[in-house]
Order: C-alpha cells, then structure tokens, then sequence
C-alpha cells in the first residue's frame, strides 16, 4: 500500500476464510485486542436494512506477534467464515454493478463466482482488524480518525434517510451515500510531491476498498466554482506557529500535510445486489433477466465507515514512519532549518 507497510488481503467470501498479510510494521506495537473487537463490531451487520449473513468474525492472529507487541515481522491475521451459503449463487448468471464478468475474462474463467469470491465486501473484515492495529497506534502520537455518514440516497437528516430505506427495501432497490472522513491531530510535514503525495496514498488507500466511487480533499469539487481569493486559506501567525483561518484544502497543501485536520468526502455507490429485476447475460453467453434472493445491504454506506476508517489509518501510518525515517536522517545531518 506505501513505502513502509504492505498489507495483502486473502480469502474468499464463501471459501474457508479471510485474512491479511502486513509487512513493514515496526516492532514494539501494542496490539490491543479489544480495539479490534469494537473495531470488527463497528462493521457487522446489526440493523433491519443490513444483510442478514451473521459472521461473529472470530478473528486470531497466526503470527507477527509477541507479548502483545508486534515483532516487526510479518503480521497474519486470520477471520474463519462461519455463516455461507453458497448455493445462493449456483448457476448464477453475472450480476450487474458487480466484477462478475470483469473477474471472469481477467482470470479466463478461473474466478470463484460464490459471492464475488476474493472481490467481495467480506474482505474489508481483516482489513478493518489490521487498520484497528494502525489506528490504535496513531492515537498514541494524538492523531485520531473519526468519519460520519452525512447522506443516504440523496437525503441528509436522519428522518429522511429513514423513509429513503423503507422504500428502497420495499421496492427490492438499494442506495449509496456519503461519508465525512476527518483525520485530526497529523503533524505538518507528511508525504512529498507527486507520487510521494500524502493525498495521493490516502486516495489509494480509500478507492481500493470496492464500493468507493469518488474521493475529494476539503472543498472537492467546490473549488471549481470558486475563485482563488476564495479557496486560499489565509495564513496567521499565533503564538510562534503558522496555521490557517480555514482549511479549504482539506489538510493536505503540495502533497504534503498541512498540520490542520485532513477532511475527506468519500462517495459510496448503492450495493449493487438487489432483488429487483434487472436484464443481464448468464455464463453461456445467453440474455436473461435477474432477481437476486441473497442476502445483502439495502445501502451498505451504513457499514462502510469502518472500513473506510482503517484504510485511512494504514496510509498515515506509512506516511508518519516515512517522516520519522525523514527526521532521524536531518537529524544526522544536522543541517538548520
């Protein structure tokens, strides 16, 4: 995922399990467990609009570990399935909205169709454990990541998205909607230029995770209807330190972190499973039409916060390591600022 710490997802969503490969965490990390609990409760269903597959998510972890501290090896962490049912997808044609079809010619016809096998939504389980690890760490050097749904299906207030469920679960449709990421307390001076962009690695971190659709830092789009006297965020001076009056930027300025809190608005598309009848092609190659009877989210942006919240700590938490290495080497150096 960055320069320090790579993290591979592995698993299926109807195989045996889930799990995720980290490399490049540095030793001596605590590994609270019960922060990955709450972390993996945040996740799982629980509401009527959320999918009625129950995993209790028993996760363990296989190795990197050592008296409650990471070793600076590779850390696995394992989360068994416990609740399949697969023959939901037999004779399955490809469903649109999904990488049904995508998946089948990327891998001439060896994907496993069982529930969007390696590319479904049940693999952000392990990364949400993992980013539990990264996050917890972070809290120790008062950097905090919180997020908040702000819209489902176009609506706002609570009242509104409410009625917006009811009839979208009626109707055997689904909804997307959007999420407020803020990350707060990251000290000026993380990432760099170009491809070394701290808003570059959150933006990959963020659209790997499958359902994301659309990534903005600070004003987004809005600033393309503004003028520059508009956007810019005026410095002050307060107490010996440089800050701005508003953070229209969103935290990140040239690739490289600002000090003010980064704010990120992450798009989210509908969960593309619905029973509502939808026209497709089956796996002969013959037109058809498809109702799916699974068991899915009505708008699975309720769940994704998480999700979401654990990709955003995995990238900063590369991005601090590489300031530290940054830090210690000026420190060699000794050069004055």
């Amino acid at each position: 995922m960055g320069k320090n710490i790579s993290i591979t997802l592995f698993g299926e969503s109807h195989g045996k399990g889930v799990g995720a490969l980290i490399t490049g965490l540095p030793p001596h990390i605590p590994v609270d467990e019960a922060a990955i609990d709450r972390a993996l409760a945040r996740r799982r269903p629980s509401g009527r609009y959320d999918t009625t597959r129950r995993e209790p998510d028993p996760w363990e972890i296989l190795s990197g570990t050592y008296l409650g501290k990471t070793t600076g090896d590779p850390l696995a962490i394992w989360i068994p399935n416990k609740d399949i049912k697969s023959q939901d997808y037999e004779h399955m044609p490809y469903r649109p909205g999904h990488g049904d079809y995508t998946a089948h010619v990327k891998t001439f016809g060896a994907d496993d169709p069982r529930g969007a096998g390696h590319r479904s939504g049940r693999l952000t389980a392990p990364l949400v454990a993992a980013g539990a690890i990264a996050a917890d760490f972070l809290k120790t050097q008062n950097i905090h990541i919180t997020s908040r749904v702000t819209e489902i299906g176009g609506e706002q207030s609570p009242a509104a998205q409410e009625k917006a469920l009811i009839k979208a679960k009626k109707e055997k449709d689904s909804l997307g909607g959007i999420v407020r990421l803020t990350i707060t307390g990251v000290p000026i001076g993380l990432g760099g230029s170009r491809d070394a962009s701290a808003q570059s690695a959150l933006a990959h971190a963020l659209y790997a995770v499958g359902a994301v659709k659309s990534v903005a830092f600070g004003a987004g789009e809005k600033a393309a209807r503004l003028k520059g006297s508009q956007n810019n965020d005026p410095y002050i001076e307060e107490n010996g330190n440089l800050r701005t009056t508003s953070n229209r930027a969103g935290g990140i300025l040239g690739g490289i972190t600002t000090g003010e809190a980064i704010e990120i608005t992450v798009a989210v598309k509908p969960t593309p499973s619905i029973g509502k009848k939808q026209h497709t092609v089956d796996r002969e190659g013959r037109n058809t039409e498809l109702e799916i009877k699974g068991r899915h989210d009505t708008a699975l942006v309720r769940r994704i916060p998480p999700v979401l919240e654990a990709a955003a700590a995995i990238a900063i938490l590369d991005l601090w390591i590489e300031r530290q290495k940054e830090i210690a080497l000026h420190q060699i150096i000794g050069e004055s600022q």
